[in-house]
């Protein structure tokens, strides 16, 4: 089962650096690297906090520059480990918001019209998890012991208010840096909460249709189709 996993993990992983940067047209899988959005509104209401507007010309990427630092899967407990890197992720576009923005208690304004120019270096995604019989389906999967971690080596933003003077500006993109850099690090300890309670329920259920056997003939026949003549194209 060991030599199974390795067999099956690393040529997905292959196959995804290439087909991203091009998609897949034969299966209506979009260019993931860069990941590109003209022009998207957005409505976000939760306690105090209240902000509308819009981005656009929004551009993602390096999400097909990781590294795996590792892979393995115990052939015994079924525990999985995964540890892989992303040296640099870069947004740009640009945001217009206004709205009433609250923090620890305070409320603060929000008017923005704003160019994005933002990275994350160093971006270390570190887990596991270990699979078992379904709950729902006794010919099933389902993923237990689910643990994820994330860390970020510098937060870097360099965005440019058009309402804001010079000062304003610098100031912003220093707070901006340091707090989401901050809070990355504060909620560490709730991942696993978090990832419990959003991410594990739609895995089991989906997962709960396949075998083992399926999962993985799943995962080499996506490998050998992202690496084919027919997805070297743009979608």
């Amino acid at each position: 089962m060991k030599q199974m996993c390795k067999c099956t993990t690393k040529p997905i992983n292959y196959a995804f650096k290439t087909m991203a940067p091009n998609g897949c047209a034969a299966q209506n899988i979009p260019v993931m690297d860069p990941i590109t959005n003209e022009f998207s509104t957005f409505n976000y209401t939760r306690g105090e906090t209240s902000i509308v507007g819009n981005v656009s010309n929004i551009r993602i990427s390096g999400l097909s520059n990781f590294i795996i630092l590792n892979g393995e899967m115990d052939p015994n407990t079924f525990q999985v480990n995964f540890d892989f890197l992303f040296p640099e992720l870069q947004i740009l576009g640009s945001t217009i918001m206004e709205g009433v923005f609250n923090m620890f208690g305070f409320s603060f304004p929000m008017n923005q019209n704003m160019l994005l120019n933002e990275r994350l270096e160093q971006l270390r995604i570190v887990g596991e998890y270990t699979f078992a019989q379904s709950l729902i389906n006794s010919n099933g999967l389902r993923l237990k012991d689910v643990k994820l971690n994330f860390y970020v080596g510098e937060v870097k933003i360099e965005n440019w208010d058009s309402l804001w003077n010079i000062s304003a500006n610098n100031f912003y993109d220093g707070l901006s840096s340091q707090m989401l850099a901050f809070l990355a690090k504060e909620i560490q300890p709730s991942m696993d909460q978090i990832v419990a309670e959003y991410v594990v329920p739609p895995m089991n259920n989906m997962l709960s249709n396949f075998s083992m056997t399926q999962i993985t003939s799943f995962f080499v026949n996506t490998a050998k189709s992202w690496t084919s003549e027919n997805c070297n194209a743009s979608a």
